[in-house]
């Protein structure tokens, strides 16, 4: 199932590469175009839906470039956007395809009914089987009915080539002493089981693997399940658990002890498809007891007359791949519209630092006798000439070139510095604008000392704003030196903690 996924994501960038032709750029350039063409016509015909932040991505792009052209920007912006995400889940997509053809080579079964081990001192390896039954009297003249049908998937340890010995018989003889008294849990004992055991894998003084059979699964499990008990009449049943004891001693065959100990239990209900599971899982271990030795690991064909027909589930991790592939573009898509607003928050924080710098600049040419057209093109040529000899860009000064500019075309005066304030979006030069605006409205004669009094006041302003950034840089610092405290303490409690228990 999952690789018609993989397949369908793949045909689906195919079929979108082959309609993305008319576009120009390269494929992943095309491709992005041609879906951000599709949604604004879309847009366009379901009118009133919102399908982006267009407007505020246009209006943030204005702001930052404001001599560019907008619309451009905003077109390359989205393209990107799509571009990157197209990308992300395209290589998401092949690493899942990936992953899965890699998961189908490493299978293990073989033939039909054979399992291949590692090699001697190799991993023990796992593996999830379906097996399928024949129906019943498929060999019979006559039955055309060859529908297998599906018993249910085994999880499958293949052990690898052990090799075996023969040696601490002594250390095994006190271990099986032992183990009814340990494995009882809340029992009374043996003879009256009524919860779960506690099966040990491993014991403390002794170096055996333990491992946990059964003569009924159902009843008591290879970890200490007991199965509902007392449900046919009272009656108890007899269980054999058998302990295996293993330990790898490097010979041929291995040290391999087993005890029997009798177990009473109740017995559960137990359905038919639990009952040929059973059987099922029996057959399995019986083979691999029987072929330990052996390169294959040959499973159970029959059982109870009934052929089986053995499938391998790949472990494949595609999907969890594709679906990381996936989070990963819609993040990504969220921290270049995370970015772009930072970068606008930063051009507000830059402008605010630069407006007392302005306005002293203001107070100087006017008290020289320059007028506010003059002033406003001598900053923006003094702004140039910086930027000629590699300064870095300031957004209040793009936006007085933005002015010059509008002047040289012709705009009025105070429609081009009201602009000015609104552009800025911020209190300090919407207040410069509406002096300005207002000057050459009414004539204010006393403009040069209500600027000589602005001057001052954005003074203190950017004092403040500077002790507010140092509050906020020590906030953002009180995390890392918490860290480093808690490492110091650590660093002078450990030792001494261990010095005092010695």
């Amino acid at each position: 199932m999952e690789i018609y996924v993989y397949g369908l994501i793949f045909v689906a960038y195919l079929v979108l590469g082959f309609l993305s032709g008319e576009e120009s750029g390269r494929t992943d350039e095309r491709m992005a175009r041609y879906i951000r063409r599709k949604t604004q016509e879309w847009g366009r015909r379901k009118k009133g839906i919102r399908i982006s932040d267009e407007s505020a991505v246009r209006r943030e792009m204005s702001l930052l470039k404001p001599l560019d052209r907008t619309q451009n920007r905003v077109e390359q912006f989205y393209v990107e956007r799509i571009r990157i995400v197209l990308l992300i889940i395209l290589a998401g997509d092949i690493l899942a395809a990936a992953s899965y053809a890699a998961a189908g080579r490493n299978m293990l079964l073989r033939e039909g009914s054979r399992l291949v081990r590692d090699g001697i001192g190799g991993e023990d390896q796992n593996t999830e089987l379906e097996v399928y039954l024949e129906p019943e009297g498929a060999g019979e003249p006559g039955n055309q009915d060859t529908k297998r049908t599906l018993q249910g998937s085994y999880q499958l340890e293949v052990r690898s080539r052990k090799y075996s010995g023969a040696e601490l018989e002594k250390l095994a003889e006190t271990i099986f002493e032992k183990l009814p008294s340990m494995i009882l849990n809340e029992n009374k004992d043996l003879s009256h089981v009524t919860g779960s055991l506690a099966l040990p894998e491993e014991a403390d003084g002794f170096p055996f693997r333990i491992l946990w059979e059964s003569s009924s699964y159902a009843l008591i499990d290879s970890d200490g399940t007991v199965g509902n008990l007392g449900m046919k009449g009272g009656e108890s049943e007899k269980v054999i658990l058998s302990a295996v004891l293993v330990y790898d001693n490097g010979t041929a065959e291995g040290f391999r002890r087993e005890k029997e100990y009798l177990v009473t239990v109740l017995p559960p209900a137990v359905t038919e498809q639990e009952r040929l599971s059973e059987k099922i899982r029996e057959s399995v271990r019986k083979a691999d007891e029987e072929s330990a030795a052996e390169a294959l690991f040959p499973l159970p064909q029959m059982v109870e007359d009934r052929k089986l027909f053995w499938e391998e589930k790949p472990a494949d991790p595609g999907l969890s791949i594709l679906l990381f592939a996936v989070i990963v573009a819609v993040l990504m898509a969220a921290v270049m519209r995370s970015r772009l607003h930072e970068k606008v928050k930063r051009r507000e924080r830059q402008m605010i630092l630069d407006y007392p710098q302005i306005i002293s600049k203001f107070v100087l040419y006017l008290g020289a006798g320059l007028s506010i057209r003059s002033t406003f093109i001598m900053l923006g040529k003094e702004y140039q000439k910086g930027r000629e000899t590699g300064k870095e860009e300031r957004g209040a000064y793009e936006e007085i070139l933005r002015v010059c500019r509008e002047l040289s075309s012709g705009v009025p005066e105070t429609e081009a510095y009201a602009r000015f304030g609104q552009r800025c979006r911020t209190r300090q030069y919407a207040r410069l604008s509406t002096l300005l605006t207002q000057n050459l409205r009414k004539g204010n004669q006393e403009l040069l000392s209500v600027m000589q009094q602005e001057a001052q006041a954005s003074y203190e302003e950017r004092r403040n704003m500077a002790r507010k950034l140092g509050e906020e840089a020590e906030t953002k610092l009180l995390l890392p030196m918490i860290m480093m405290l808690t490492i110091t303490m650590l660093i002078i409690i450990i030792p001494a903690y261990y010095s005092f228990a010695m």
